[in-house]
C-alpha cells in the first residue's frame, strides 16, 4: 500500500491529509494551534481520533515523540539520538525491533521490523512538507502514518532548536 502524507496549504494548527495514489482521502492528522508538546491527532473520516502523537516536553540528550492511544496509554516511543551520525529513529513498541534507517538528505528512509523491511518512507520536496510511505498491507496504516508524524514533530523540534540556537550566537556578537 502507498500513501501521501500531506500538509494541508493553510492550516494553523499543522493538520495533514493522508490520501491513497487515487487522491482518495484514508484518515486526517489535526494539529493543534497552542501546544508546547505539538500534538496531532490522527483520526478517520469520520472524525473519530484513532492516536494523538506528540513531543516530549523536556529533552536533554534524545529527542522524543509519544504515539498515544485516545485513552493516553503509550503505544510507541519515537527516539532519535542528538548526537548521531546518521538520521535514525529507534522505536519502542509492542511490534518488536523497529528502527526507521535513512539519510535526512535523500529524505529516504526504510523501516525495518525485527531485521526485515517493512516499508518506506521518502520526503517530497515542495512548499509544504509531504511524504509518500510505502508500507506491507498487513501493517496498520494508522500506526505507521503515527509514527511518521512523530518523526516530522522530531525534525521540525530540532530545526526550531537550531535556529534559536543560530539566532542567539549571532546576536551575542554584538
Amino acid at each position: 500500500m502507498e500513501v501521501s502524507i500531506r500538509n494541508k496549504w493553510v492550516s494553523l494548527g499543522g493538520s495533514s491529509t493522508v490520501k491513497d495514489m487515487d487522491e482518495k482521502d484514508l484518515l486526517f492528522v489535526k494539529g493543534r494551534i497552542f501546544s508546547f508538546t505539538r500534538k496531532k491527532f490522527v483520526q478517520d473520516l469520520s472524525g473519530n481520533t484513532l492516536f494523538v502523537v506528540r513531543n516530549k516536553f523536556w529533552r536533554l540528550f534524545q529527542r522524543k515523540a509519544f504515539v498515544e492511544k485516545p485513552d493516553k496509554t503509550i503505544i510507541a516511543t519515537v527516539r532519535r539520538k542528538i548526537f548521531s551520525l546518521h538520521d535514525h529513529y529507534y522505536v519502542t513498541s509492542d511490534l518488536g525491533d523497529l528502527q526507521i534507517r535513512g539519510n535526512i538528505l535523500q529524505y529516504d528512509y526504510h523501516i525495518t521490523l525485527n531485521g526485515e523491511e517493512i516499508g518506506h518512507i521518502s520526503r517530497m520536496i515542495s512548499l509544504r512538507d509531504s511524504f509518500i510511505l510505502t508500507l506491507d498491507d498487513k501493517y496498520d496504516l494508522a500506526t505507521f502514518v503515527s509514527l511518521v508524524i512523530a518523526i516530522d514533530l522530531i525534525v521540525d523540534r530540532q530545526r526550531r532548536d537550531q535556529s534559536s540556537s543560530s539566532d542567539s550566537s549571532s546576536s551575542s556578537d554584538f
